[in-house]
Parts: C-alpha cells; sequence; structure tokens
C-alpha cells in the first residue's frame, strides 16, 4: 500500500511549478483572512503563514470541505524544509540530501504509530506582490497540482512554513512557502 501512496505522492509532486510565472487575479482579501495581501517585511512570517492556511481553508469551505486543522509536526517538516531550500539554494520536493516529504514526516513522528496514511506537500517562492500569502494561493490554485492537494477530500491536516527569503536571490520583499498535507489512521 506504501508503494500506491508513493506513487500518488510522487505524482502530485512532480506537478510542482515555481509560482513566479503564474499569473494571480487581485481581489480583496476574504473575510476573516487578515494578512492576505501582506508582503513580507509588512507582517511576520506567522501572519501570512496563518493567512495562507485561512485562505486554503476558504477554498476548500467553499466547496463544502471541511477545513484543514494546523499539526506541529506537520509545520515542523514544512519550515525545515523551507529553510533547507534557502540555505542550500534549491527548489524541489527532495533535499540535496536525498529526503522527501515522507522521510521529513517519518522524522516529526507524524507518520510513526499509523497502518494508513497519504501525504502531500505544495511548494512556492515569490518576490514583491508575488509574495503574499494570496498571490500563493492563487498561484497554486491555478496549477492542477497544487489545487489538486489543497482540495482533496482526503487531508485532514495541515502544516505550513514561511521565510521571508528565496532559495535563489536576496530579494528584499520575498517569501518561500511550503505547505504540507496528511491524514493518518
Amino acid at each position: 500500500m506504501r508503494t500506491l501512496r508513493l506513487h500518488t505522492l510522487l505524482l502530485a509532486l512532480l506537478a510542482c511549478v515555481a509560482l513566479t510565472t503564474i499569473p494571480g487575479t487581485a481581489s480583496a482579501a476574504p473575510a476573516g483572512c487578515a494578512d492576505a495581501n501582506t508582503r513580507p517585511g509588512t507582517g511576520s512570517e506567522a501572519a501570512l503563514a496563518k493567512a495562507t492556511v485561512c485562505l486554503i481553508n476558504r477554498e476548500r469551505t467553499r466547496r463544502d470541505m471541511r477545513p484543514l486543522r494546523v499539526n506541529q509536526r506537520l509545520s515542523g517538516a514544512a519550515l525545515s524544509h523551507t529553510r533547507d531550500m534557502i540555505e542550500e539554494r534549491y527548489f524541489e520536493h527532495v533535499s540535496k540530501a536525498g529526503l522527501d516529504v515522507v522521510d521529513r514526516l517519518t522524522s516529526t513522528g507524524y507518520l510513526g504509530g499509523v497502518r494508513n496514511w497519504l501525504v502531500g506537500e505544495n511548494l512556492a517562492w515569490g518576490i514583491g506582490s508575488r509574495s503574499t500569502p494570496r498571490e500563493t494561493v492563487v498561484g497554486w490554485m491555478n496549477s492542477p497540482g497544487h489545487r489538486r492537494n489543497m482540495l482533496n477530500r482526503r487531508f485532514r491536516e495541515i502544516g505550513i512554513g514561511v521565510v521571508f527569503s528565496t532559495p535563489t536571490s536576496s530579494a528584499p520583499v520575498a517569501a518561500t512557502y511550503t505547505t504540507t498535507f496528511g491524514t493518518r489512521r
């Protein structure tokens, strides 16, 4: 069964595209998603992470889906991977050390002691106006693989890591995002 889950996971991961090339749409922040249009540096990384989760859950609830719960182990893995991509200057689901999302979630204990699980991961980075939570979620919604992760009815939990930098440049207003999605039984 792990092979099937890994195959599905790998297909979802292959859909990753740098969001700097995906056109977004401008609109007002949904009610309840504070900081959705906030650029890095004018708000905290935690505020942008919270806004991103709010926007993802807004997309889910618009489709009569239950919102995702934030899980600290998923968030720890997401933040660690975001920091590693920036420090090591790469933008991939597999680290330079060869670790993938399953390895990262196993090391946090998220996958320990469960028989069935499903995980996914979205990555993004942006500069300037493309670095807000809103533009990140818009970009993911316009990408079939990312959208599939965010709207997967089987996912119950989310983790997020946001860092004010990019893996490829030193732009003054920039952010890199990692979301991890999971369910386990």
